[in-house]
């Protein structure tokens, strides 16, 4: 797979997801300190917090019954939208148009995914039907990538 053509399934929100491959050095944004930091091993760093910050906020709030602002911190598009500006500082802007378009592809496995662990959990508790959601998200991913 070429430098660039990975497709992000639309769940990750967290940056410490994001390949570090895709972020060493910037195109039209070089000049900007985000382009530095993008190139340097201190992004490494702050994806770990960020990610970490974004986790610990979520689960916070989940476990004192907030779940629907919890929910919304996970999906709270501003960590994609960082994503798009990394990934544009890298690579450019039709990488940035191929990563949209992989959000897009993989957004009805992602719901069948949150579908089943919705249904799963009073059944099987929440390890088993995470496990068989991404099941399901991996099955139907593979599906929908090769149309």
């Amino acid at each position: 797979m070429a430098r660039g053509d990975v497709y992000y399934p639309l769940h990750c929100y967290s940056l410490s997801h994001l390949v570090p491959s895709l972020l060493t050095s910037g195109s039209d944004m070089s000049s900007l300190h985000l382009a530095n930091i993008a190139s340097s091993q201190l992004r490494l760093i702050i994806y770990f917090i960020i990610g970490g910050s974004i986790t610990a906020l979520t689960t916070y709030f989940a476990s004192v019954g907030k779940g629907t602002l919890s929910a919304f911190i996970v999906t709270l598009p501003l960590l994609t939208a960082l994503t798009f500006i990394l990934i544009d500082a890298d690579s450019g802007k039709d990488v940035v148009l191929n990563y949209a378009r992989g959000l897009l592809i993989f957004t009805p496995p992602w719901i069948c995914y949150v579908l089943v662990v919705m249904v799963g959990v009073e059944r099987w508790g929440a390890f088993k039907s995470v496990g068989l959601g991404i099941a399901v998200y991996v099955v139907l991913s593979y599906f929908v990538r090769s149309l």
